[in-house]
């Protein structure tokens, strides 16, 4: 789960602190930040609670994400990916068999699109790291026979994944992670917050009746923002290839891989945005519609319910799902 701080999260943590800035003075909103997934995290709210009740939220923020990272990241020793791993059975119970679950479903809904056995061939190209290379046709071949999120196998608590493969999943952790923090967060009666884990964002209720606003980047525009998404009680995540990418010959090589062909996503979309309350949903289907491609992908995007998308292309034109409309740069649902 090695990822990079995007400019996304920088972007949205400055459109964080520019609400922080219009909240009233005597009312200041309570945020904290700190380290996690490989990336910049925070959570930034804006009810009105004691110094004790804020101290107590802010340690369970972080003993869940310290807990869910621990579990999630396969470079981590003795994490649970990790192991599951290295000995391809494991009794999987609680959070780490929902998120296994979660991911068989999701490669159902996308065709195999998102997969979360693709870790093989996210190192063999070494796209995140400091060892990139454009490996040889034969042996993205051989690595891709390991690809197939169907040899992932859940029995009761038992969890089994055959064809010598392995697990990485960097594309629906965050937002498996950010539907577990809402979960907490409302259960302490919080109303009103962001949840910012390194750009996958999820808005909970408003700011003095009025939605967040979450930014999207233009692609490869060095943070220029080219819409803002009104967000309320929803999830906001964005996959693209500009986000971490290597560059060899003029050609550009996404951290997306096509789980069909063992290679960088190279097609019609430069970045998918998706808008769901059911973030752990977004964050594997924003990746899964990038590999799709913009017709396929925004077919899926207007056929799932509870989901809205934004695709935007070579071009850096936006194509809406059904239920969006956008007026100047700002896009709302209908």
């Amino acid at each position: 789960m090695k990822r990079k701080i995007s400019l996304l999260s920088i972007i949205t943590t400055l459109i964080c602190l520019c609400l922080c800035g219009c909240f009233n003075s005597g009312n200041e909103p309570y945020k904290t930040s700190f380290r996690s997934f490989d990336t910049l995290c925070s959570v930034t709210i804006y009810d009105n609670k004691t110094s004790a009740e804020y101290d107590n939220i802010q340690r369970n923020i972080k003993t869940a994400c310290t807990k869910y990272n621990y579990s999630f990241d396969k470079y981590i020793p003795n994490s649970f990916i990790r192991n599951f791993n290295s000995i391809k059975h494991k009794i999987a119970k609680n959070d780490n068999y929902d998120v296994l679950k979660r991911s068989i479903e999701l490669g159902d809904k996308t065709s195999g699109a998102f997969d979360i056995t693709i870790s093989p061939i996210v190192e063999l190209w070494g796209v995140n790291t400091n060892h990139f290379n454009v490996p040889s046709d034969e042996k993205i071949k051989q690595e891709l026979a390991k690809v197939n999120y169907r040899q992932l196998s859940l029995n009761g608590n038992s969890a089994r994944l055959t064809g010598g493969g392995s697990i990485d999943l960097g594309a629906i952790a965050k937002g498996f992670v950010a539907d577990k923090l809402v979960e907490s967060l409302k259960t302490m009666k919080i109303k009103s917050a962001i949840i910012d884990l390194g750009g996958n964002i999820y808005a909970i209720g408003s700011k003095k009746g009025k939605p967040f606003k979450v930014g999207i980047e233009k692609p490869f525009s060095h943070g220029k923002l080219i819409a803002t998404v009104k967000a309320k009680d929803t999830s906001v995540i964005t996959a693209g290839i500009y986000q971490r990418y290597k560059k060899k010959d003029g050609k550009i090589y996404s951290h997306i891989m096509d789980p069909k062909t063992g290679k960088p996503v190279d097609n019609d979309l430069n970045s998918v945005t998706v808008i769901s309350k059911d973030a752990t949903a977004a964050d594997a289907l924003s990746t899964g519609f990038m590999v799709m491609g913009l017709e396929k992908g925004l077919a899926l995007a207007n056929s799932t319910d509870g989901v809205e998308a934004v695709f935007i292309d070579k071009n850096n034109t936006l194509h809406l799902t059904d239920g969006l409309i956008q007026e100047g740069k700002e896009i709302s649902l209908k």
